[in-house]
């Protein structure tokens, strides 16, 4: 019986070329991974600031910004489970219903992008505001804001605030 002659390479050659391939396959890898944090960080300072103008919206009540800061199709839901929609709320604040005085997250709001399209903003806020009556409310809340990009740009799409109980 005619032997037929295999090239069988030594195992520790074989170990070697896959464990090269492995580095340089991560090297790869691991050359993209900045640029995919970097830009998740600056998608998380971009939503940050936008929060931040929201904010600042409310405080002022400057309506042409929460107008274009909302969604057409935003749900707003109170601390006290009332629900609202852009125009609604919109025109709440318009007539003085709810004036809101100092609007305080502590700590910082925690941000969560998903993907390039969406984030979350979720936090510990201290609100003072005051009714059209003129009753000085405080309220400690946790607050979730989701924002959407669309063709228009980041949208608040919905607001949930959620009493704190001690």
């Amino acid at each position: 019986m005619a032997r037929v002659a295999t090239h069988c390479p030594h195992p520790m050659t074989t170990a070697l070329r896959l464990a090269l391939l492995l580095v340089f396959t991560s090297a790869a890898g691991i050359a993209s991974v900045p640029a995919a944090t970097a830009d998740a960080r600056a998608l998380e300072a971009e939503i940050r600031q936008l929060d931040a103008s929201r904010v600042a919206a409310l405080l002022k009540n400057d309506l042409k910004a929460l107008e274009q800061l909302f969604a057409e199709n935003m749900v707003y839901v109170h601390s006290a489970g009332k629900i609202d929609t852009k125009k609604p709320y919109l025109a709440s604040l318009a007539a003085g219903s709810l004036t809101y005085l100092s609007i305080r997250y502590d700590p910082a709001p925690g941000v969560v992008v998903s993907g390039r399209e969406t984030a979350v903003v979720t936090g510990r806020a201290a609100i003072e505001f005051k009714t059209k009556a003129g009753q000085l409310n405080q309220r400690v809340l946790t607050t979730t804001t989701v924002y959407a990009r669309g063709a228009d740009g980041w949208k608040v799409v919905s607001y949930q605030a959620t009493p704190v109980v001690p």
